[in-house]
């Protein structure tokens, strides 16, 4: 229990955590600490070759796969051992609850080299975009490309961007929601070993500026790939073979609470993560999504799975008090996110109790408003998501008749 100084405005927390239905799913065995639980449905759309989620572009998702089409088929990707890969897009099919057979995204990106991921602008007029070439099959090089105005799938002004080396390879671009900044992965120089996280930001023209390890507390001596960003970059997921992986890639979210300030990666738990490969994390819609694995093929080869993530919600509760331990009705408490933001506001009941629905792992500021008295600001996090408890902080509201 934790007493503030007299300087700092006085408040009492008294703070419950309760989990609905979902208590003994949590308290399984504490591996799954991502803060969400997640239901796992492997597609029907898999083949013998390999189906990577990239992105979703109106209402589709598109996918990087080997599947050998028409003429586009046939050569061997060395880095792969499999056909040279390909875009492909399909859709979510509600009545057959699965998504429709995947067909050809654009035969303008499309070549006879392997195409990787692809990321696009918040208003899909911009496409970044990854491919290896026949002489350096390992290494993947990004590119840019606007759609014509006025027309489906014509990309036009396709540029390679100046970060790009022979040197190195860049993968796994993704763009974030505001449309600021590129994340992607790489193998350059000046890393912490293997492959890296990487951010770098969006100028109007679309090309990028120097680009920013995200730190060693994401990237380790192994490789970090498949960065994905949701909820304005507070959250990021990635693959990676550190951070103690139960076997090659895992799939790991860590919060940014500002300025690449990262919470030690978590891991998503046995319900995504297995002894093989997991790898290319993405959201389809806010609790919907995607992600390939190798765990159910004895060829290597990525299957793709459906995954449903609900976010756990837990129960803040506290009572605002004066000096004297008085309950302070009708006072004002405001919930805001780590960045400042405000999310909501509560008002004291006549037992001086307030009630807010928090996230684990997320760190929030309160902030309590009563006439008459100092307003008090209170920093917390709360580390768990299978206590009934989180912690206890007394603190005392000042009248500011002193």
């Amino acid at each position: 229990m934790k007493v503030l100084s007299s300087i700092t405005a006085l408040l009492f927390l008294a703070i419950g955590i309760f989990f609905s239905d979902n208590k003994k799913i949590l308290k399984n065995d504490g591996s799954n600490k991502s803060g969400y639980l997640f239901t796992i449905n492997v597609t029907k759309i898999n083949s013998k070759y390999s189906e990577i989620p990239a992105a979703v572009f109106r209402n589709k998702l598109v996918i990087v796969s080997s599947k050998k089409i028409g003429a586009l088929g046939g050569k061997i990707d060395k880095s792969t051992g499999e056909p040279i890969s390909n875009l492909f897009c399909t859709e979510f099919n509600e009545k057959k609850n699965d998504f429709t057979t995947p067909i050809l995204f654009s035969r303008i990106l499309n070549t006879k080299n392997s195409e990787g991921q692809v990321a696009f602008s918040p208003d899909q007029h911009t496409v970044y975009y990854t491919r290896n070439s026949k002489e350096n099959p390992f290494n993947f090089q990004l590119y840019v490309a606007n759609l014509e105005k006025d027309s489906y799938g014509n990309w036009i002004n396709h540029k390679r961007l100046e970060i790009n080396s022979v040197s190195h390879s860049i993968e796994n671009p993704h763009a974030t929601s505001d449309g600021k900044f590129l994340y992607f992965s790489s193998n350059r120089e000046g890393g912490f070993g293997g492959y890296d996280l990487y951010k770098a930001y969006i100028r109007k023209d679309g090309s990028l500026s120097e680009p920013i390890n995200l730190g060693r507390t994401i990237n380790t001596s192994a490789d970090e790939k498949y960065p994905y960003t949701v909820n304005n970059e507070s959250e990021l997921f990635f693959s990676s073979k550190g951070h103690n992986s139960v076997g090659g890639f895992d799939i790991f979210v860590a919060n940014n609470y500002r300025n690449l300030n990262y919470s030690e990666p978590r891991s998503l738990g046995p319900d995504v993560n297995s002894q093989k490969d997991e790898i290319a994390f993405t959201f389809i819609d806010n609790e919907n999504g995607v992600f390939s694995s190798d765990k159910d093929n004895n060829a290597r080869r990525f299957n793709m799975y459906r995954f449903n993530a609900k976010e756990i919600l837990q129960t803040l509760r506290g009572v605002i008090v004066a000096e004297n331990d008085e309950k302070l009705i009708n006072s004002i408490v405001v919930l805001y996110d780590a960045y400042g933001n405000e999310i909501e506001r509560k008002i004291t009941d006549r037992n001086g109790i307030y009630e807010f629905q928090i996230r684990p792992y997320e760190v929030y500021n309160l902030r309590a408003i009563k006439d008459g008295y100092k307003d008090s600001f209170v920093r917390f996090q709360s580390n768990e998501n299978n206590r009934d408890v989180a912690f206890t902080e007394t603190v005392q509201l000042k009248s500011q008749i002193n």
